[in-house]
């Protein structure tokens, strides 16, 4: 039996509630390794399941709409139709479709609405979402990162933003209350400004770039809040983890650090480390280093929407990069490995 476009989403709901046949479990795991696209989509699902548990579903859903929206993301064709035919626990996999778009993703506890709860927002991997904030400032959020804030957010002397992974934030102006985005061990605060905080890998450094106005960095939970170091625009601070250290720099190249909001990656003479630290948190893969005299060279490249594979290949014809992809596997409880790339000297 063929499996449809919209079959297939009937399928991952009855994997996701214990529900799967013998026979549907075959034919969701041909349709997994058909494409790369098909087992990110899977993983993604799956993951956003676990992390919701027992989940709210919202009085009203446009299911096509939503199923449309990922698709149209994820480079998927759109199925006609979609026809979920389940417990109604099991609709949750269309806002997980819809969450894969990048909107709101609320975890809340029961209770009165004057009790605090925290609200999250996730960008799924190979996704980019734009998120509105109650104060009317904007953030963008890149590939796999994530926004925590209380839901009262806009009524405490501060507005809190918790950043994991990486987020481009345009603020709204309030000089009574001041935005402040912690990423690990410190703390971006500003009045009114834009700027990137670069918080994917919190054991080696985190990267802050301005681009308007002007922001002063700190160290988390600091009583005294002294300032570490402040930003004026065009320049770029790089607070090294391990050593508790941070510098500035003066960069014009913003496209570098920015483009991504557009889709672009974009690498300036940039050296492998740097090269594979962004392809991992990009494309969710684990990229080794098997030659290190591949340290020595450095590559410049702009891509838009293309594969790793056809990123390592680019750099492969002006260096002597060479690379090998081992596919994800499937261990004994049917989740999927990161698949793995070696890159060595020709």
């Amino acid at each position: 039996m063929p499996t449809t476009s919209d079959h297939i989403y009937e399928i991952i709901a009855r994997k996701l509630t214990g529900t799967i046949s013998a026979d549907e479990s075959q034919m969701l795991e041909k349709w997994v390794s058909e494409s790369h696209k098909n087992q990110i989509e899977f993983e993604d699902i799956q993951i956003l399941w676990e992390k919701t548990g027992e989940f709210q579903i919202p009085s009203s859903i446009e299911q096509n709409a939503a199923l449309e929206l990922v698709h149209k993301r994820a480079d998927i064709k759109s199925p006609k139709t979609f026809r979920l035919h389940l417990l109604y626990q099991a609709a949750a996999i269309l806002v997980l479709a819809v969450l894969l778009a990048g909107t709101y993703n609320y975890f809340f506890s029961a209770g009165s609405s004057s009790s605090e709860y925290y609200e999250e927002v996730f960008a799924a991997i190979g996704t980019r979402t734009h998120v509105d904030l109650p104060d009317g400032s904007s953030v963008y959020l890149n590939s796999g990162s994530s926004l925590r804030f209380s839901n009262q957010f806009t009524t405490k002397d501060q507005r809190r933003i918790e950043l994991e992974g990486e987020a481009y934030f345009d603020v709204a102006k309030d000089p009574e209350h001041p935005f402040i985005v912690q990423a690990g061990p410190i703390e971006i605060q500003a009045l009114g400004t834009e700027f990137n905080v670069d918080a994917y890998n919190l054991d080696r450094a985190i990267n802050v770039v301005l681009l308007e106005g002007k922001v002063a960095i700190s160290e988390a939970n600091r009583m005294d809040n002294k300032a570490l170091m402040v930003l004026k625009p065009n320049e770029k601070a790089r607070f090294n983890v391990k050593e508790n250290t941070i510098i500035k720099e003066i960069t014009y190249e913003l496209e570098r650090y920015v483009g991504w909001i557009d889709g672009k990656m974009v690498f300036m003479d940039d050296p492998i480390q740097d090269v594979m630290i962004k392809l991992e948190n990009w494309y969710n893969v684990d990229i080794r280093l098997e030659d290190q005299k591949l340290n020595k060279y450095r590559f410049t490249g702009t891509f838009i929407d293309e594969s790793v594979d056809e990123i390592l290949h680019t750099f492969s014809l002006t260096s002597p990069l060479s690379y090998e992809i081992t596919p994800a596997q499937k261990d004994s409880q049917g989740r999927y490995s990161k698949r793995i790339i070696k890159l060595k000297m020709n």
